[in-house]
């Protein structure tokens, strides 16, 4: 976001994004206003920023959340930002609290002085989208796909998570990383290792990958991992953060003999993984108030201020022990 011709580019991409989906014309006319209100606060306060367009489909329902990202002046009156009339640059001050009306679930997040990110989500479906995880997906600068892929398969007693990492980028990187997605989908119900590989098998007829898997047991409160490559994979409780371990080798090419290696989890506790697009210098306790918040939201904040900006990056985080803000 450079310039008020962005905001037309980000509602039309938002518009097409949301078609796709299924949704009705009147719902896609709250999302280009949605997309219009957030975007133009990030030209106007921030003056460049990034907007994000996150499309899901699942099983239970569809919905596409929004992301407007900035590292402008911040706001320093949140409360008062969603009110409508209220303004610190003498427009009709409507933008925030339009957003919020029209959306089923939106947040802000501000600092002063370190930028702000408002992220909305239209649902779609009989049922609510999920609510315990949240996933940034995007592909490098000039390709049209991304080349990293992930699922998240949530449960009352046992979840499953995985990220994968296809060789370089574009077309033939996206095609491993669906491959391996399908892969994981189709074994869901067997161990960390079992799935590691049975997706290195399915890889030999592909581009090779990195890929992680993690298996929650939610009452033994206990994580599965096993990793095969440079995806980071992180724990974070509190103010304990723990790294999971990712073995040497590449999904579809070497595999090493195949680990599993067991973390414990509590009612704080949040799961990080990420790609190597995203850098691994980050820390949720730098951020005042952070942790609580949805993983969509914390998922938007890590890929702006941890982004390269030179391949594909992808975060995906979850809330192990309940519901977020």
């Amino acid at each position: 976001m450079t310039d008020r011709s962005s905001i037309g580019e980000a509602r039309r991409a938002a518009l097409a994004a949301a078609q796709s989906l299924g949704f009705s014309e009147s719902r896609r006319n709250d999302i280009g206003i949605a997309v219009t209100e957030s975007a133009n606060n990030v030209v106007l306060h921030a003056h460049t920023g990034e907007f994000l367009i996150c499309a899901a489909q699942g099983e239970n329902g569809s919905y596409l959340d929004l992301l407007a990202l900035d590292n402008g002046p911040g706001i320093y009156n949140i409360s008062r930002a969603f009110e409508d009339s209220y303004s610190t640059i003498g427009t009709a001050g409507q933008g925030l609290g339009a957003v919020q009306r029209l959306s089923d679930v939106s947040s802000l997040y501000s600092l002063p002085d370190r930028g702000t990110i408002f992220w909305s989500r239209f649902q779609m479906g009989t049922t609510a989208a999920p609510q315990l995880y949240g996933a940034v997906n995007i592909p490098m600068k000039g390709e049209a796909v991304c080349g990293d892929g992930f699922l998240a398969l949530p449960g009352k007693s046992r979840s499953v998570y995985m990220m994968v990492d296809g060789l370089g980028h574009g077309v033939h990187a996206a095609e491993a990383a669906q491959e391996a997605i399908q892969t994981v989908r189709a074994h869901a119900g067997e161990s960390a290792s079992e799935i590691i590989t049975r997706t290195h098998y399915a890889l030999k007829k592909t581009r090779v990958a990195a890929m992680s898997v993690i298996v929650a047991d939610h009452e033994r409160q206990t994580l599965v991992c096993s990793g095969v490559g440079n995806i980071s994979t992180v724990i974070v409780s509190g103010a304990a953060v723990r790294n999971a371990i990712s073995q040497n080798g590449t999904l579809g090419a070497v595999l090493p003999r195949v680990q599993e290696f067991s973390y414990p989890f509590d009612s704080r506790s949040m799961l990080v993984m990420h790609s190597d697009g995203v850098g691994t210098k980050w820390a949720l306790s730098s951020y005042p108030g952070l942790q609580v918040r949805h993983p969509q939201l914390i998922a938007g904040l890590l890929y702006r201020d941890f982004s390269r900006h030179r391949d594909d990056a992808t975060v995906m985080l979850a809330s192990l022990g309940g519901d977020a803000a």
